[in-house]
């Protein structure tokens, strides 16, 4: 059953994540995913343990070595970033993010979120808006001279597709009852890097809060970027980190990891990336805050959905069951 959450400040240690077998809906037939672990795949939804109606649910698709969030809950649901990858190849991983939608019956999007400019997050940004229903394209403005990223502002343009720039301080409406969105970077003035704003650490920062459980979405911010959010006094404490930059050692600091205080981690990065994400430092970090069994990873893990009613919140995967033994290896072998 999910456990309960108990007051933050004095009884955080005793939050327990329950991480159950994977439960599956049919809903169409065996298809995309296939059989896997025993499991009917195909055009169906990962069953969340919190199962309250109200519930909301953040999905992190896999998708390769790239970033696709899924955001649900009353029937409604938002994009976190639309990224390609060449491993698997583009076309796979464009697929992974539409079949996983279709199995969920969506046809519209409340709003699409591109954290930053990097192809891995906005690869299939066009395609999608192309696909489905799309209220407001959020991004943060940076100028990219991409061709990628010059074909999706024009797009936009030619679209009329709403279209609005947030930074800290800015507040996305939300289309879900009492979940509130706040954005916490990058600054109004941005980071750069010489004379230019550099990319990943200008990514859009999220806290996501329903009831009395927070998610902390982080694009592929890196240690400017976290040293900038903490400059800030906000208030970053929260139950579940979507972890920067692909479980990077750019990212995930032991200063940010203090305020963030994370129970479950999340970690998107693609089976034998060429990067060698996730990378030990941050592993060794995250195992100063939690455990294996409440660590996830898209390459071990497959899809991986948080779900709440905004007291309990609970973990399920596409690769069922969790193989804990696996989590706190790096990229390129290295054990904690």
């Amino acid at each position: 059953m999910a456990k309960k959450r108990r007051s933050k400040k004095s009884q955080k240690q005793m939050k327990k994540v329950v991480s159950l077998i994977l439960g599956l809906i049919f809903v169409i037939a065996v298809g995309f995913f296939g059989v896997e672990s025993g499991f009917i795949g195909g055009d169906s939804s990962l069953v969340p343990l919190v199962t309250d109606e109200k519930a909301f649910s953040m999905h992190v698709i896999d998708m390769g070595q790239g970033d696709a969030l899924l955001l649900s809950k009353d029937g409604k649901y938002a994009l976190i970033d639309a990224g390609e990858t060449m491993s698997p190849s583009e076309r796979e991983s464009r697929e992974a993010i539409f079949a996983y939608l279709d199995s969920l019956g969506v046809k519209k999007l409340e709003f699409m979120l591109l954290t930053h400019q990097d192809y891995d997050h906005i690869g299939s940004a066009i395609d999608v808006l192309k696909r489905y229903d799309v209220g407001t394209v959020y991004d943060n403005g940076v100028e990219h001279t991409s061709k990628t990223y010059e074909n999706l502002m024009l797009y936009l343009l030619e679209e009329d597709v709403n279209y609005k720039i947030v930074r800290d301080g800015d507040r996305i409406s939300s289309p879900w009852s009492g979940v509130t969105i706040e954005v916490l970077s990058p600054p109004q003035d941005l980071i750069y890097s010489g004379k230019k704003a550099d990319v990943n650490e200008n990514s859009i920062v999220l806290k996501i809060t329903y009831g009395e459980v927070s998610y902390l979405l982080t694009g592929d911010a890196e240690d400017k970027a976290e040293e900038y959010i903490l400059s800030t006094a906000a208030n970053i404490d929260a139950d579940i980190l979507k972890a920067g930059h692909h479980g990077s050692s750019s990212s995930s600091t032991m200063d940010f990891l203090y305020r963030v205080t994370p129970d479950v981690v999340v970690i998107s990065c693609g089976e034998d990336n060429d990067y060698g994400h996730p990378h030990i430092e941050p592993l060794r970090n995250f195992a100063k805050f939690t455990t294996a069994d409440k660590t996830f990873r898209t390459d071990i893990d497959g899809d991986v959905v948080v779900t709440t009613d905004g007291t309990e919140y609970s973990v399920k995967i596409r690769n069922s069951p969790h193989d804990a033994s696996k989590i706190f290896i790096s990229g390129n072998g290295v054990k904690v």
